[in-house]
């Protein structure tokens, strides 16, 4: 994919998650401030490393770390949404952000 349409739909995710978060919940503006940031990231790196997503997701082995890191993360998201709808959605993009920055690593050691 073009790294000018990997960044223009990273700013469409990033804007859109901040709106839906806005029209929701009028969080705390920092908090708020910081979703397109975090979305907008976490896209661009999961569009630069689609093939190599597809291809981790479809061996059987990784399934238990994805069940484990899975629970923890919606865990912690009940825990950020009951503070406030922002915070939650700050919560779960960082949390997939953290699977995407793996997922890149990943590709750049196999020289993806």
């Amino acid at each position: 994919m073009r790294r000018s349409i990997r960044y223009a739909l990273s700013a469409v995710v990033g804007l859109g998650a901040m709106a839906l978060t806005v029209v929701v919940d009028d969080g705390n503006v920092g908090l708020v401030a910081m979703i397109p940031l975090i979305y907008g990231t976490t896209t661009a790196f999961a569009l630069d490393n689609v093939a190599l997503i597809r291809t981790m997701y479809g061996e059987g082995s990784s399934r238990t770390v994805g069940m484990v890191g899975g629970g923890i993360g919606a865990g912690s998201l009940t825990g950020l949404f009951q503070q406030s709808f922002a915070a939650g959605v700050a919560g779960y993009g960082l949390f997939v952000f953290g699977m995407a920055l793996v997922t890149a690593e990943i590709g750049s050691r196999m020289g993806e």
